[in-house]
């Protein structure tokens, strides 16, 4: 009777996570298996619409996995078979079969997944394990104690819980909080004078053979694609612009696609290779936005005594090595198991929540230092790869970038090193 008394009792672990996109659902879902009582904030009022589509790697899928979700986004989508690289004059620069050994090697393939089916799948499965979900809740700023943290929301009521984790992406009001309680303004995002539009089409005879990811390389151009299901491909078309005009970006509405397409096909229509131009003008949603980066944060920034970022928040990267989300998920597995488990029927439940004291600031600090130099290599990879995709002035200058391109596939050993040293994170799959 004692003991259920004792449990009873036990005080709940509230944790505040700012952001409902890829990684708030999946931290709130781990942690709500570890004892804890997540909260997840979303300053969206509903959310829907969100981007083109994700490429999803065995690093990030792997912590998918973990979430049981791994098969729901399988069946709507096509394992990825291939890499092909071309030019605008349709020669092939390299070509690797090397994703079809992903599932055996790693657990799982790489597969392109349409980016608000995955949101709105990651919030259902939050919601199913009961995980409260706050739509609208834009957080403002952030008052923290020796042993608690309240979160202070526009327009709403605050929040007081063990500690925050911001997941809020690029544009993060967690980051702005935690850096200004440091005496930094930061300010907004630096453009990278790129941007990317993206779409979703059907998939042309041409790619239907083959799921492969597959880049084509112009002056001043890059062109992405790979598919998403069985009969759709996403695709992006990166280009250079002066300013940052985000007025006129963001889902072309039915009355602005087919002008977007005409101006778009104009960089490609006349390529040797017809797929790009026919991806663009079939398409059937369209998306544009900026490219922007951030400054490279220390590991001791990453987090305050109770709030910690993870994702974006902590790390922007640009979408050229297609990571952004695969690195948070990584940051979601390295994260949730640094934090004790809370079950009140263990006998030193009282000995884990005090590691939630100020302990936890070690526990922070662990996390952003494993995580921090990983990300940050690949942040520096993902703005090296962008300037080598588009910064091209003339055919001197394409003509060296296409020869970098074809020295890097012709090292298949390299290759391999490479989808090694990226994909056997954040854990190893037991056939390695």
């Amino acid at each position: 009777m004692m003991r259920n008394i004792r449990i009873l009792s036990m005080p709940e672990v509230k944790v505040l996570i700012i952001g409902c996109g890829v990684a708030g659902p999946v931290l709130a879902h781990f942690l709500k298996r570890k004892g804890y009582t997540p909260i997840v904030f979303e300053k969206v009022t509903k959310l829907g619409d969100a981007g083109a589509s994700l490429m999803l790697m065995p690093n990030g899928l792997k912590v998918l996995g973990l979430a049981g979700i791994l098969p729901e986004i399988q069946r709507d989508s096509i394992d990825l078979q291939a890499f092909v690289d071309k030019t605008a004059n349709d020669e092939v620069l390299g070509t690797s079969s090397i994703p079809t050994t992903f599932k055996q090697k790693y657990g799982t393939p790489g597969l392109g997944v349409k980016r608000t089916e995955l949101n709105l799948k990651l919030k259902s499965l939050v919601e199913e394990l009961g995980v409260d979900v706050r739509e609208g809740w834009e957080l403002d700023d952030v008052e923290e104690t020796d042993d608690s943290v309240t979160a202070h929301f526009k327009g709403r009521e605050s929040v007081t819980g063990s500690f925050l984790i911001g997941c809020d992406g690029i544009k993060a009001a967690s980051r702005r909080v935690l850096l200004g309680k440091t005496g930094l303004e930061e300010g907004l995002p630096e453009f990278t004078g790129l941007t990317q539009t993206a779409g979703l089409s059907p998939t042309p005879v041409a790619l239907g053979a083959l799921p492969a990811m597959r880049n084509w390389y112009g002056e001043g151009v890059h062109v992405i694609s790979y598919p998403v299901s069985p009969t759709v491909a996403s695709w992006a078309i990166t280009l250079p612009e002066g300013s940052g005009q985000e007025a006129a970006w963001g889902l072309c509405t039915a009355e602005e696609i087919e002008e977007r397409k005409r101006t778009l096909s104009e960089h490609v229509k006349s390529w040797s290779d017809g797929v790009p131009y026919e991806l663009i003008t079939s398409a059937t949603r369209i998306i544009k936005f900026g490219i922007y980066d951030r400054e490279e944060m220390k590991p001791e920034q990453w987090h305050s005594r109770r709030c910690v970022l993870v994702g974006d928040a902590a790390h922007p990267t640009s979408p050229h090595l297609g990571q952004g989300a695969n690195q948070a998920l990584e940051d979601c597995y390295t994260l949730s198991n640094a934090l004790p488990s809370l079950d009140a029927t263990d006998t030193d439940y009282e000995g884990k929540i005090a590691t939630l004291g100020a302990p936890l600031t070690e526990i922070f600090q662990r996390f952003a230092e494993k995580r921090q130099p990983r990300t940050a290599a690949l942040v520096k990879g993902a703005r090296a790869q962008g300037n080598q995709r588009v910064v091209t002035t003339g055919p001197e200058d394409c003509r060296r970038r296409d020869e970098q391109i074809k020295a890097v596939w012709a090292d298949s050993e390299a290759i391999r090193r490479k989808y090694d040293a990226l994909l056997s994170e954040p854990f190893q799959h037991s056939s390695q």
